[in-house]
């Protein structure tokens, strides 16, 4: 994408000044960034929902690479995405080419239907939006280890 919306300059914005990293834009429009704990993340945005904010940390971990079955893995997911607060942890279905790997998300609405939001809300909560999905991947890890230690 060679110009941004004002929607994507709004989160490039935001990211680079409240969380001080470096933030692009992909083909889709949407505005990628670089986490130095986790790796890459990106809003996915869209001209015609505005409103809607969603953060995502796409495709971080496979059940194997947790020693887990995909049974325990998909327990584990559940028990993560009931006990935090706004994230939510998807696991696609299984191709034979491929293992599945865990994405973690936040989506919320941040605005008024067909309204940018307000750059003072997605300053104030940005941070917090990364901080959720942080504790959602922490605690996916922790359970993991207890369910295998449990196991064993």
């Amino acid at each position: 994408m060679s110009t941004p919306t004002p929607l994507s300059a709004l989160y490039q914005t935001v990211v680079q000044e409240e969380l001080g990293l470096v933030a692009s834009f992909d083909e889709q429009g949407d505005v990628v960034f670089k986490h130095p704990d986790m790796g890459i993340m990106y809003f996915s945005l869209s001209e015609s929902d505005p409103e809607f904010l969603r953060l995502v940390y796409p495709a971080f971990v496979q059940a194997d690479e947790l020693n887990l079955t995909r049974g325990q893995f998909l327990e584990v997911i559940n028990v993560v995405n009931n006990r935090c607060k706004a994230i939510k942890l998807t696991l696609p279905q299984e191709d034979a080419d491929r293992p599945a790997r865990v994405s973690a998300s936040v989506e919320s609405f941040v605005a008024a239907p067909d309204t940018l939001p307000d750059i003072a809300l997605l300053r104030a909560t940005v941070a917090r939006t990364v901080s959720a999905i942080r504790n959602g991947v922490h605690d996916l890890v922790k359970l993991s280890m207890e369910v295998k230690q449990a196991a064993n």
